[in-house]
């Protein structure tokens, strides 16, 4: 397997993209969220954008799905002819509808009619309009997603955020892990500790934890709130690591607060429960796992 990030901020960490993870096997090429500069990423890459297939969503905040649509109309306008199959929790279905059928669906004609008068006038060229629109969405919860004979995917509920008091909102929270060749990578999606991402994550190869934060900030009742419930602090990412038995773990999602000149203190804060590699994550950082 191959590993690469594409993005690992926040919606306000100017010197990152946000979250985004591409993971290679063989000839196929999983996509994990599509945050900000999720495609601009993959060119710099060098990964061939119409061979992403499937696409995994953990959860319908902004930074994660707001280039949804430009993989979804790149990968056709690159060449792609499958359909292009998307996961996702409760809601993943309508939006992509919702996408091709309001956000951009004068763009899609265009294109269609841009591409009607291109072979009318003799023109023959790579762009696909027509798969734009070739799309297999499927809203999933705790289960195997898809299995293939070189990998598997499996998702289940991550805590980010409970809201009692608001019981018609329907608020769910992807984590994913993939397994292929004796490996196993595990994809945390936004958490704190719970039940869900140390089952993704048990004895896994590589563990990408989301850690906005490092401890040092949870000092006000807003911060403590955000701990507890919604996103993992330095200390909650090495609290989830040691209790899956990860070999290794990279941090991600990381809010300006995080940085190389104080990865001193955030790894001190993991050290505290995970004694295995750690690693902070970059953008375009590629990471390989051969088979067992």
């Amino acid at each position: 397997m191959k590993i690469t990030l594409l993005g690992t901020g926040t919606p306000t960490n100017p010197t990152r993209f946000q979250s985004s993870v591409v993971v290679e096997i063989g000839d196929d090429v999983l996509l994990f969220d599509a945050g900000r500069g999720t495609v601009h990423q993959m060119y710099q890459a060098g990964i061939a954008v119409q061979r992403v297939n499937p696409v995994f969503i953990t959860h319908h905040h902004f930074d994660h799905i707001n280039d949804l649509f430009d993989v979804i109309i790149s990968t056709a306008m690159q060449g792609r002819t499958e359909p292009l199959q998307i996961f996702g929790p409760a809601g993943t279905h309508r939006i992509v509808q919702a996408l091709l059928e309001q956000v951009y669906a004068a763009d899609i004609r265009f294109r269609l009619e841009e591409d009607r008068a291109v072979r009318q006038a003799g023109g023959s060229w790579g762009e696909q309009p027509q798969a734009i629109s070739h799309i297999t969405g499927r809203d999933v919860g705790a289960e195997l997603v898809i299995a293939t004979d070189n990998w598997r995917v499996t998702a289940d509920f991550v805590q980010h955020g409970t809201f009692p008091n608001a019981p018609d909102f329907q608020w769910r929270c992807l984590g994913y892990r993939i397994e292929s060749a004796g490996r196993v990578v595990t994809i945390s999606g936004d958490t704190v500790p719970c039940d869900g991402v140390v089952r993704l994550a048990q004895d896994a190869d590589l563990l990408i934890q989301c850690c906005h934060m490092p401890q040092s900030a949870v000092n006000n009742p807003v911060m403590q709130y955000l701990a507890d419930d919604v996103i993992a602090s330095s200390t909650q990412a090495g609290i989830i690591a040691a209790a899956a038995n990860v070999k290794r773990m990279v941090l991600t999602h990381l809010s300006a607060t995080i940085h190389q000149g104080n990865f001193d203190e955030i790894l001190a804060d993991v050290r505290q429960a995970y004694t295995g590699e750690v690693l902070l994550g970059e953008d375009l950082l590629v990471l390989h796992l051969p088979p067992a």
